[in-house]
């Protein structure tokens, strides 16, 4: 049996169909159950430990996918990342499971300039010290069926008369298709050469956000101008905006990450993954 905490989320979309047809008897620990085939639900929130540890008895392993891009009242990057991931390993080291596979994200380290980094951060060192066998993954931003990326960038060329570009538009990315970081988790159950490694994800091709914002306009076939906003102007009316307004598109942290460059070295991925990860222009549809 593996557990998948937060496998109703994208990622957890991707990889549970694969954990699936290869064979595995899958659980998974969600807020919010929803009924999907062979897979057996339990109603929970990785904040509760007694909640992670009842999921997690009779595993052979855990594969931690919660994670959260902005925050809410009472669901904070600390009490989620690191809190989360705390009560995690500690369900782990009760039930017996060894093996631990955990999501953090590209561009996790100590001194980050963005809380989101930071936290995921912490939870890694967590998941260092555990003392379990475990594997890191660092996923770039991620597209494919159901990713929300991709649907703010369709938004944003989609609204108004011109495309809002905060900054030069420079900074670059390394978009990973989901099904191909999936199937890096599900590699590593059954590559004992994982255990205890860190590996970064992302595609083929680096874009720089302008880059992005061309490629997808293109497939919408919208022609429109962009206007550059400055950064110093922006960022105090983004960080005022996404606190008093919920729906607001991008958060003061979010803005932080997108201005740094966001890319890695795919060579470790691509010995698990046993080929090289798909291209973004050929999902763009998903």
């Amino acid at each position: 049996m593996i557990l998948v905490t937060g496998g109703t989320g994208f990622v957890g979309s991707h990889l549970i169909p694969l954990l699936i047809e290869a064979g595995e008897q899958v659980r998974v620990l969600a807020r919010h159950p929803v009924s999907l085939p062979t897979v057996e639900m339990v109603a929970g929130d990785v904040r509760d430990l007694s909640a992670v540890v009842g999921a997690t008895r009779g595993c052979r392993a855990v594969i931690h996918l919660v994670g959260i891009i902005r925050e809410e009242r009472g669901l904070g990057f600390e009490v989620v990342h690191v809190g989360g991931t705390r009560n995690v390993i500690r369900a782990c080291q009760e039930a017996g499971v060894p093996r631990l596979l955990h999501m953090s994200a590209l561009g996790a380290r100590a001194g980050a300039r963005s809380r989101y980094h930071r936290t995921k951060w912490r939870a890694e060192e967590l998941v260092r010290a555990s003392g379990l066998a475990y594997t890191i993954f660092r996923p770039s931003v991620m597209f494919g069926a159901g990713n929300g990326f991709l649907r703010q960038i369709r938004d944003l060329v989609r609204r108004g008369p011109v495309v809002p570009i905060i900054g030069d538009g420079l900074s670059l990315l390394q978009p990973v298709w989901a099904r191909d970081a999936a199937k890096c988790f599900l590699a590593a159950l059954t590559a004992p050469e994982t255990k205890g490694e860190t590996y970064e994800l992302g595609g083929p091709e680096v874009f720089g956000f302008c880059e992005l914002v061309d490629l997808v306009a293109g497939a919408e076939g919208i022609e429109k101008p962009k206007v550059h906003l400055p950064v110093a102007l922006m960022r105090p009316v983004v960080g005022i905006l996404s606190r008093v307004l919920p729906g607001f598109p991008i958060t003061g942290d979010q803005l932080t990450m997108l201005l740094e460059d966001n890319v890695c070295d795919i060579g470790p991925m691509c010995r698990i993954l046993g080929g090289e990860p798909a291209r973004l222009a050929d999902h763009l549809e998903d």
